[in-house]
């Protein structure tokens, strides 16, 4: 069998040579000063709403690739940021505690990964004087951590009775939604209903 050449063995030992200092340098050099870029996806990818505008993004990105405030696409409806991605005020992945709430009767939107409270559908608003309380949202979807997530909002009380009248309905408490994940003992529930008005 032919012997390889020198050549070939010594290129082999000069590229392993390169690759393990390149692998060392790191730990052995002080890290070079990087001044964080500001992130124009906006601009690169143009509006993705077909209004032919573009807008800058907010964001700027650290040396190693994770986002240094928000990176906002269009208008503004795409945004990334403090470990979560959010479309709206409908859909949140990442670390998404508390958000895509419903308000005011609204359903809960979407969410996955970090969730406790959230998706939530919207608590009812109460009745006027002798008027009906409006019904609780329906809760929303949940995936991963959800303590307290997708549940239904309650309904609103129903309003006092006018001089000589009736108190008002209260409202009907929003179906659960889905959860699914750890916490869910206490998500995906139905909203209470609402008081009806005294009178």
């Amino acid at each position: 069998m032919r012997v390889r050449s020198w050549k070939f063995r010594l290129g082999l030992v000069i590229s392993s040579t390169l690759v393990g200092a390149g692998a060392m340098a790191p730990a052995a050099t002080a890290a070079p000063t990087y001044q964080p870029a500001s992130a124009s996806v906006g601009h690169a990818l143009g509006s993705p709403f077909g209004n032919g505008e573009s807008r800058p993004g907010a964001g700027r990105f650290g040396a190693d690739g994770s986002v240094l405030g928000n990176v906002k696409l269009g208008q503004g409806n795409v945004k990334v940021g403090n470990g979560s991605v959010r479309v709206g005020d409908r859909i949140c992945a990442g670390n998404c505690t508390g958000s895509v709430n419903g308000t005011k009767g609204g359903s809960g939107g979407i969410c996955a990964g970090l969730c406790n409270g959230s998706a939530n559908g919207g608590d009812g608003t109460e009745g006027g004087q002798g008027g009906n309380g409006t019904n609780g949202g329906k809760g929303g979807i949940c995936a991963g951590v959800c303590n307290g997530s997708a549940n239904g909002g309650n309904g609103g009380n129903g309003g006092a009775a006018p001089p000589g009248g009736d108190g008002g309905n209260g409202g009907r408490g929003g179906n659960g939604g889905i959860c699914v994940g750890t916490g869910c003992e206490t998500s995906g529930q139905g909203g209470r209903g609402g008081n009806g008005g005294a009178g």
